[in-house]
């Protein structure tokens, strides 16, 4: 019985693991970031230990094709082993908006 209580409070604390379905809907808060001035940074803290965008030109690859947008901003899937503030991406709607700033 002890085995079965061990293994349903790990199984629990697992799912609680999980990324949320819940998707935000990002909208620009009227802040003007830049790829120096924020997303680099946020880059960094999220995305770093599976991807190397640690600069602008390594980037601009996949926001040129729109991968960028699509997975960060409408599907919500990256970053897989976290998540983005809703302020934050609040903050990448607007870069996105303004044609993605390096400076």
């Amino acid at each position: 019985m002890r085995k079965f209580m061990v293994l349903g409070l790990l199984l629990l604390s697992f799912s609680n693991c999980k990324k949320s379905n819940a998707k935000i809907t990002p909208a620009c808060d009227g802040s003007s970031p830049t790829y120096t001035s924020f997303v680099a940074n946020l880059i960094a803290s999220k995305c770093a230990s599976c991807h190397d965008y640690s600069t602008y030109q390594k980037l601009a690859p996949i926001l040129q094709s729109g991968t960028f947008t699509h997975v960060v901003l409408s599907d919500q899937s990256m970053p897989k082993n976290g998540t983005i503030s809703e302020s934050d991406l609040n903050k990448l709607q607007c870069w996105v908006e303004s044609g993605y700033p390096e400076n």
